[in-house]
């Protein structure tokens, strides 16, 4: 039997050949250590007339919320080369339109789709070829070192344009899921809790990429790295000798400067943090169980031990407006913070704001899921999906706009991305 995973294009990311799809490779080798034959076609960054489907049994296709047209289009492609295929869908937008009871914008060519996390619920539904059920569901182990490691072997990992320090970077996962509750995330709801990798079996997948692809750069994707302090002290004390260089995510409120200390020891060049907004009531809409002191102050620490600092910021969340902009501008240049990233806010299934929109002043969420973008491919767009007490969609597109122009002539320090080079060149024609 033939399976093919496929990874679709998202032509509005702003570099869509970032990283590797780390969900697809963990499935695949899930597939391969049961023995069964896979294939990975990542799609990001090609062009529709470029497409090209294998032949194979079983299709395993991923979406998001807006590419889930161009998923359907492929999945149309597979069953045409292949009549008798079966084709899964998976990804967290798919488990989160379940689990809001929208099933009716998931597309009529997937025969199942997979709930959650993959690499068990793939195996059932593999099992159960050519009769397979609507419906696939496997809770991940407690102990994620029962799941094999991504299998980089399958893709063209020199193709991935992710950079830590100007030099080629690895995705990597120590751990899954998120004690928070932010109402503009589902990650808490996917996953019931939080599975960990042992330090040991981090460092194992570590010295692997270092002796087979000759790379010592890795952006771990943890929602946050330094969550479990007693595990990831460990973790990074094993780190240490290694002489890599590493991004991870932190928390303000949660980390200390003495955790800052040992990642920098250990190698870490880059923190990044979901600050969201300089606005004290729109991160208690967020229920981010944060104030603005502490973003300062994670901030100020990471300065201070000459760590990139990157801070991501939500636009748009109920309860935005322009006073609230204002306070997130005069935050950035308080804290005069090297690197920004903005996205607006998205009313995704499944998040608090989708399932009671008026505990949040929300009077209508707007369904086109095309529409569901962060941030388009310049950086100078993204996209409001609902009406709130405060502002309508236009206005805040309008708001939205204005920020991110105000953000793109800040001047970027520190090292970047190929993406953020060619921003950083175009703005500074522009002042030319």
């Amino acid at each position: 039997m033939k399976i093919e995973l496929i990874h679709p294009p998202h032509p509005a990311a702003i570099e869509d050949r970032m990283d590797a799809p780390l969900g697809l490779l963990y499935v695949a080798s899930s597939l391969k250590q049961a023995g069964h034959g896979v294939s990975v076609n990542d799609l990001s960054g090609v062009e529709q007339k470029d497409w090209k489907i294998g032949e194979a049994d079983i299709y395993g296709i991923a979406s998001y919320i807006p590419t889930m047209e161009i998923s359907a289009e492929l999945a149309r492609m597979a069953k045409k080369k292949n009549p008798q295929a079966r084709v899964v869908g998976g990804g967290a937008n798919f488990t989160d339109l379940v689990s809001a009871g929208k099933q009716q914008y998931i597309p009529r060519e997937f025969d199942s789709i997979v709930i959650g996390s993959g690499e068990l619920a793939i195996l059932d539904f593999v099992a159960d070829f050519p009769h397979v059920k609507q419906y696939y569901k496997q809770s991940l182990p407690k102990s994620l070192d029962r799941l094999p490691n991504p299998d980089y072997s399958m893709v063209d990992i020199f193709s991935y344009q992710r950079l830590i320090g100007n030099t080629k970077a690895v995705s990597m996962l120590t751990s899954r899921g998120c004690p928070f509750q932010c109402a503009f995330c589902t990650v808490r709801k996917q996953f019931k809790g939080i599975r960990y990798r042992s330090p040991e079996a981090v460092i194992e997948e570590i010295k692997h990429i270092i002796e087979v692809y000759g790379i010592r750069s890795f952006n771990f994707q943890d929602d946050t790295f330094t969550i479990n302090k007693r595990r990831v002290r460990n973790l990074l004390e094993q780190m240490r000798p290694l002489g890599i260089n590493f991004r991870c995510h932190g928390r303000a409120g949660h980390d200390s400067k003495e955790d800052y200390v040992l990642l920098k020891e250990a190698g870490c060049t880059q923190l990044c943090w979901g600050i969201e907004s300089g606005s004290q009531c729109i991160l208690d809409k967020m229920n981010k169980k944060v104030v603005a002191d502490q973003n300062q102050e994670v901030i100020e620490w990471a300065q201070e031990l000459g760590m990139l600092d990157r801070g991501f910021f939500i636009i748009g969340f109920p309860g935005e407006t322009w006073e609230t902009l204002e306070k997130t501008k005069r935050f950035i240049e308080k804290v005069n913070l090297s690197q920004i990233f903005v996205s607006s806010f998205q009313p995704y299934p499944g998040t608090d704001v989708w399932r009671d929109p008026a505990k949040y002043g929300v009077t209508k969420i707007y369904q086109d899921f095309r529409r569901y973008i962060q941030v388009d491919g310049d950086g100078t767009i993204g996209r409001c999906n609902i009406d709130t007490l405060w502002m309508n969609r236009e206005e805040m597109e309008q708001a939205d706009g204005e920020f991110r122009r105000w953000a793109l002539l800040r001047k970027r320090r520190g090292s970047l991305q190929e993406y953020e080079k060619r921003l950083e060149t175009q703005r500074e024609r522009n002042e030319h």
